[in-house]
């Protein structure tokens, strides 16, 4: 049985699809799998050469330098066995996703996009000697007993979306995620046909509160998932930064439809999407642009095609009174993504499980790594092991991934010491101390309402600036010594 220890970040994992993803990995036959968090400063307190296999999860984004904590980055250089990566967003910051592949020495890499457009996502000169295996973005969800499948006719939403204006950087894939809900939206109102179509953040819906959204809908919105504008250099990155600079407002998909079409001209890597399965799941009839979705589904079988440029939207409309017409999209995508088992999560971890049977045996073998086995010594971490602030950010191994909940207590906790150290005469008097973990207080009490309107910025802001703000909160609070001293 192999110990498999699989690395996530907690700050992701109010996600559903996230978290079941992860939970999903427990099931790895014939492993011992753990879980641990390796984000946000994360410090680990074991010795990574305890496992034989790491998986690092896409919630634990290697596009990113500063991301992963430098704990877990060390530990990962020194790591002696089979190295797997889970990559999802294959299009950000892809050449720094390159050179941390090669620098971490991943030996298999799973990624969503087709294997038609590996040689231009991942050439091989920019990744040598990786194994390149693909997964999907999300698989269908577990049976949950209390999600009740109405019929349809007990359903209040005629048609039902949620989605938001992601901006010029996700090309048009992006951009089609928040049209097909402006559109369509206009048109309803246009027509006087009742919905509960909304593109703005604050309608967003999370947990099981989206399920039993979906299960009240007659018929769900769509578009493919991914993006085709892979930003190999950030030089789209730095342009919609130039531009918010400029104007004030961040760039749209019109303001930089030109400059982006050569980006995404080579690729068509549309993917299936988790809404996808979760609407199946429920017995939801979807109404999705036409696309490639993974090449999963099939327009006019599974779903009901609606044209891009809205020219049948008005004939899709009409057939959302004809229930027997819609039951009959919503049982057959039902049979075939849930019914059938060929995209539940046993096929992810069969994938994952295949990859190391025939992977590890190399690594294990491998003379070079035989004797750096044979000579190393535990690792262990750099950080002082009695300073309250490796006590406060000290991560082992879990039998399983843990929730959004673990990572804020951690992080307010971390929060508090921070604030404990200001007005100190010493220079480092909390790392002379053993401090007891704190529970609630004033500046908890403060910090709720930050947080809550910490998780309505979108992700990839908080990616961007999360950090940056950890670093100023640090210097502001932790007392430094005096140019004489």
């Amino acid at each position: 049985m192999k110990r498999v220890l699989v690395a996530y970040s907690a700050s992701s994992t109010h996600v559903p699809t996230t978290f079941e993803y992860l939970r999903a990995l427990k099931e790895l036959p014939d492993c011992d799998v753990k879980f641990v968090h390796c984000t946000n400063d994360a410090r680990l307190n074991f010795d990574i050469n305890q496992f034989d296999v790491l998986i690092n999860s896409y919630c634990a984004r290697l596009c990113y330098d500063w991301f992963l904590s430098p704990d877990y980055r060390q530990a990962v250089l020194s790591f002696r066995g089979l190295k797997i990566a889970i990559v999802q967003d294959d299009y950000d910051r892809t050449a720094a996703l390159h050179r941390n592949i090669r620098q971490y020495g991943f030996h298999v890499v799973f990624t969503s996009i087709q294997s038609e457009f590996w040689p231009l996502a991942y050439p091989a000169i920019q990744v040598p000697g990786v194994v390149l295996r693909q997964l999907l973005t999300g698989y269908a969800p577990a049976r949950h007993v209390e999600r009740r499948i109405r019929p349809l006719e007990e359903r209040s939403v005629p048609v039902g979306y949620r989605g938001r204006q992601l901006g010029a950087k996700y090309g048009k894939l992006g951009h089609e995620k928040y049209e097909i809900g402006r559109r369509m939206a206009e048109l309803c109102d246009r027509l006087g046909q009742p919905h509960d179509i909304r593109t703005d953040d604050a309608s967003r819906i999370y947990g099981e509160d989206w399920f039993t959204f979906i299960g009240d809908c007659r018929a769900m919105l769509g578009s493919e998932s991914g993006c085709n504008a892979f930003d190999f250099d950030q030089e789209i990155e730095k342009r919609c930064d130039e531009f918010a600079t400029r104007h004030g407002r961040a760039a749209e998909y019109s303001d930089f439809a030109d400059f982006l079409e050569p980006f995404e001209k080579p690729f068509n890597v549309g993917q299936i999407s988790p809404r996808v399965f979760e609407c199946a799941s429920m017995k939801t009839p979807m109404i999705l642009f036409r696309g490639r979705y993974s090449d999963a589904i099939k327009p006019d079988l599974h779903y009901i095609p609606l044209e891009k440029d809205f020219s049948n939207a008005q004939e899709v409309l009409t057939k959302l009174d004809n229930l027997e017409y819609l039951k009959g999209f919503a049982n057959r995508a039902h049979e075939h993504l849930i019914a059938s088992g060929i995209y539940s999560y046993r096929t992810l971890t069969s994938a994952i499980r295949t990859a190391i049977e025939e992977f590890y045996p190399q690594i294990a073998s491998n003379r070079a790594i035989q004797h750096w086995r044979s000579i190393q010594q535990p690792w262990v971490s750099t950080h002082n092991p009695a300073d309250p602030k490796t006590i406060a950010l000290s991560e082992v191994p879990t039998d399983d991934p843990q929730p959004l909940s673990y990572f804020v207590e951690k992080q307010t906790r971390f929060s508090e010491l921070l604030h404990q150290s200001v007005g100190q005469e010493t220079l480092h008097p909390i790392v002379t101390q053993q401090a007891r973990p704190v529970r609630g207080g004033a500046l908890s009490a403060c910090l709720r309402p930050l947080r809550k309107a910490w998780h309505l910025i979108p992700t990839s802001v908080r990616y961007r600036v999360g950090p940056l703000l950890m670093r100023l909160a640090r210097r502001a609070l932790v007392p430094r010594p005096s140019p004489q001293g």
